[in-house]
């Protein structure tokens, strides 16, 4: 089974590896695709920077981010394969995925409050919309007291403020 896991710098990202690692001592034969993709950077940036310092600093923090997923693979002894990639995350790990020929997505995530969701959109949606290889969403943790409670106060209270100026 060839499986392709986005890695970014979480721990919740790490959430499928245990995963994987049941699925191995099951028995079932497992290839891994361990992958990181690094947004751009705007264009003022990168008109003032050179492409090799850009090229670096991708290369460091792809290393980075999937560094705790390169050392469970291996303790395992689960064949994998790091790949960085560059541009929005949601389409190419859904680029990759089609051009690796995985036969599934294993992505992990942390929970959200509602209403952030719809400020920022979430990546393993996005992957969702874009290929129709299966994608299995592992979520670890929960949404911050500041994210459930302090910031809708917050603009709740600027909404009643703004209101009771008109």
């Amino acid at each position: 089974m060839k499986v392709l896991v986005p890695m970014d710098a979480t721990s919740a990202a790490l959430a499928p590896l245990r995963h994987i690692e049941w699925l191995r001592r099951a028995g079932v034969a497992m290839e891994v695709v361990l992958l990181n993709a690094q947004p751009r950077f705007d264009r003022c940036t990168a008109h003032y920077t050179a492409r090799a310092a850009r090229a670096a600093l991708r290369a460091e923090r792809s290393a980075a981010a999937m560094a705790g997923a390169m050392e469970a693979m291996s303790l395992a002894d689960i064949p994998f394969r790091a790949v960085a990639e560059v541009g929005p995350p949601a389409e190419r790990i859904a680029a990759v995925a089609e051009r690796e020929a995985v036969d599934e997505i294993m992505i992990g995530v942390g929970r959200h409050a509602p209403w952030l969701r719809l400020v920022r959109p979430s990546i393993a949606q996005g992957v969702i919309a874009r290929t129709d290889i299966p994608v299995t969403v592992f979520a670890r943790g929960r949404a911050g007291a500041l994210e459930r409670y302090g910031l809708p106060s917050g603009l709740a209270a600027l909404a009643a403020l703004l209101f009771a100026a008109d």
